[in-house]
C-alpha cells in the first residue's frame, strides 16, 4: 500500500504543486477512490469478459444460422434450375411442334407450286414437242410430195 500512497503522492505534487504526506486526510480518501476505480476497472473488464463470450455464443450460431441459409439457397437454386430446364423443355417442344407444323405446311405448299409450274413446263413441252413434229411431218411432206 505504501508504494500507492508513494505514487499518489508524488502524482498530486506533479500535477498541482501541493505537498501532502503519508497521515494527510486527503490520503485516505484518495487511496479509498483509487481502489474503487480499480475495483469498478476489475467489474468493468469481467463484464466486457462474460460480454464477449455471450456474443461468441450468438456469433457462433449466427455463423450456424448463415450455413444453413447457404445451404438452402443452393438448394432453391438448383430447385429453381430444375424447374427452369423444365419450363425451357416444354416450351422447346411447343416451340418445335409448331414451327414444324408451319414448315411442313411451308414446304407442302412449296412443292405443290413446283409441281404446278412443273405440270405448266411439261404441258409446253407437249406442246412444243408436237409443233416440231407436225413441223417435220410437214417437212417430210412436203419434200416427199
Amino acid at each position: 500500500m505504501s508504494s500507492n500512497a508513494d505514487h499518489i503522492i508524488s502524482e498530486v505534487f506533479r500535477l498541482t504543486g501541493i505537498r501532502i504526506s503519508n497521515d494527510d486526510p486527503i490520503m485516505a480518501v484518495l487511496l479509498m477512490q483509487r481502489q474503487m476505480f480499480d475495483a469498478a476497472f476489475e467489474h468493468q473488464a469481467q463484464t466486457a469478459l462474460a460480454n464477449t463470450e455471450s456474443i461468441k455464443a450468438y456469433a457462433e450460431s449466427i455463423a450456424t444460422s448463415v450455413a444453413k441459409l447457404e445451404t438452402y439457397r443452393e438448394q432453391l437454386l438448383l430447385e429453381l434450375t430444375k424447374h427452369t430446364d423444365e419450363q425451357i423443355k416444354g416450351t422447346e417442344d411447343r416451340v418445335y411442334a409448331s414451327v414444324a407444323e408451319r414448315v411442313v405446311k411451308d414446304v407442302e405448299a412449296a412443292n405443290a407450286a413446283f409441281i404446278g409450274r412443273l405440270k405448266k413446263l411439261l404441258v409446253l413441252e407437249f406442246v412444243a414437242l408436237g409443233v416440231v413434229l407436225l413441223f417435220l411431218v410437214g417437212v417430210l411432206f412436203f419434200k416427199f410430195n
